[in-house]
């Protein structure tokens, strides 16, 4: 297994992505290609989750100062047409030319037309392996695995209920957990389908194996420590992975209650830089996977009972983007850190879930998909 990488921003597009929907664009695909390439750190110089804490509690719900130009895009779960998107960050996101990159389950051959509904609603939309592929979920019940410079599937399969997150397995296998159900499904990913370089899929991949955890909103895989967390709406819970690339097991090692602000868990995701984990419930918090423990940082004071959807940060924690609904559990403008900063970018009409800076997860960092028990 790899030490975990940092892979500061992003590398190039030469491979990366998937995710969901009927698009409402369209155009010819061209993959995206970044100026310069950033050196690589190792696990032993990620920050701890204290520090992260003080960055965050200086930031959120406060005024900081917002560059002119981040260099960065944005990827984000759009709901009114079905798919992700990736927009560059210092631009008018209604420009056409600000869009770098989309893709659609109805547009997609490897994805059966009698699943692509399964692809309704992106609720969920991460890199994975590095900046080569994008991980999304989606609440018509589907889960999918896409390369962004062919916009191959990799790998789709259907979890119900309401998927809300999902995670690569070292091996290449993937884990998906849903809100409705309080189901935890662990897919069996075929070895020609795995990896960044695989084969395209050629159907859904069934279940191998299910657990429980009520309201499941999110799922991070922790390279450092070789764990899973899983994080639900009333309990954040540890997994270690067992069994085999065939046959493969979830063990659990430890649950607690998610307090504080993680109560409601709606999101958990990597903080870059930083051997922590960000989370979202009533507010944002830092969870600590050395400790296990969860620090408040930021309670969103709005009339809104769905709260914050998404939290992600740069490199260093240094620009924090908030996804704040305004409308139902929807927006069409991602903020830098509250509801009194401007909008990261606003796309007319559209209802963003979630959205993310298109930075690599080192905290997650997976090699090759092929590297399980090395």
């Amino acid at each position: 297994m790899k030490n975990v990488a940092s892979l500061i921003f992003s590398r190039r597009w030469a491979s990366v992505l998937c995710v969901v929907g009927a698009l409402g664009v369209g155009s010819a695909f061209e993959a995206p290609t970044f100026a310069e390439e950033k050196p690589s750190a190792s696990a032993a110089s990620l920050k701890s989750a204290a520090e992260l804490v003080d960055v965050l509690r200086a930031k959120f719900g406060k005024p900081f100062e917002i560059p002119a130009k981040t260099g960065l895009d944005v990827l984000g779960a759009e709901q009114k047409n079905p798919r992700a998107v990736i927009f560059k960050a210092d631009s008018d996101w209604n420009d056409p030319a600000s869009l770098r990159w989309y893709w659609s389950a109805a547009e997609a051959p490897e994805v059966a037309a009698a699943h692509r509904g399964w692809f309704n609603n992106v609720s969920e939309c991460k890199p994975a392996y590095g900046d080569r592929c994008v991980l999304i979920a989606a609440s018509g019940g589907g889960v999918a695995l896409v390369r962004i410079a062919d916009k191959a599937t990799l790998f789709y399969g259907h979890i119900g209920g309401n998927p809300h997150s999902a995670a690569v397995l070292p091996d290449g296998n993937v884990v998906a957990i849903s809100s409705t159900g309080a189901r935890i499904k662990l897919f069996a990913v075929p070895e020609a389908s795995s990896g960044p370089n695989a084969s395209s899929a050629t159907g859904p991949t069934p279940v191998a194996a299910e657990y429980e955890l009520k309201g499941g909103h999110g799922a991070v895989w922790d390279a450092k420590r070789r764990v899973l967390w899983a994080l639900g709406s009333e309990e954040i819970v540890e997994f270690e992975y067992v069994g085999t690339k065939e046959k493969p097991a979830l063990k659990e090692i430890w649950r607690a209650k998610a307090p504080g602000l993680a109560r409601g868990g709606h999101d958990l995701y990597a903080a870059p830089g930083f051997d922590a984990l960000v989370s979202t419930g009533a507010g944002v918090a830092v969870f600590d996977p050395v400790k296990r423990e969860f620090f408040d940082v930021y309670k969103r004071v709005a009339p809104n009972r769905h709260g914050v959807k998404s939290v992600s940060l740069t490199p260093n924690g240094a620009l924090p983007m908030i996804l704040l609904p305004v409308e139902e559990w929807w927006t069409p403008s991602p903020t830098w850190g509250s509801d009194a900063e401007p909008p990261v970018g606003t796309l007319d009409g559209a209802r963003f879930y979630k959205a993310r800076w298109f930075v690599a997860d080192e905290f997650s960092e997976i090699g090759d998909g092929k590297d399980w028990g090395k």
